[in-house]
């Protein structure tokens, strides 16, 4: 199982880092990083399997595939902001991390516009 992979590795960086912080902040900040991007990779797998059962299902019921990836991109921005940001205030830069998550909620609204827009169009033709 990959979640019981994923979760050795973080417990295992977990000791490693507490045992070495005080000694080596430095590296104990790498090693966390380190780990969560390979945490990351391992699930990069999974992650293609659920794009793809998506594409089927939106085949299936003939939705717009450009509504479909304006969520995936939206879904997508969300995780990388909510990692990095985690990895920002893991290394103690919370101004950073905070900046991370201003700059993805802009891009997610700016990105969202042609869904509000076909909402709104939608929302006003059914008005008499």
């Amino acid at each position: 199982m990959d979640i019981l992979k994923i979760c050795i590795i973080a417990i295992i960086s977990v000791i490693v880092i507490l045992t070495i912080k005080p000694q080596m902040a430095n590296i104990s900040i790498m090693i966390g990083i380190v780990s969560g991007v390979i945490m990351f990779i391992m699930i990069i797998p999974t992650l293609e399997e659920v794009l793809n059962s998506i594409l089927d299902i939106v085949s299936m019921l003939d939705i717009g595939i450009e509504h479909i990836g304006i969520i995936l991109k939206i879904i997508g921005i969300s995780y990388i902001c909510e990692f990095s940001s985690q990895i920002c205030i893991d290394a103690g830069e919370n101004a950073i991390a905070s900046k991370i998550e201003l700059a993805g909620k802009v891009l997610i609204m700016f990105i969202s516009i042609p869904i509000i827009t076909r909402l709104l169009g939608l929302i006003t033709s059914l008005m008499p």
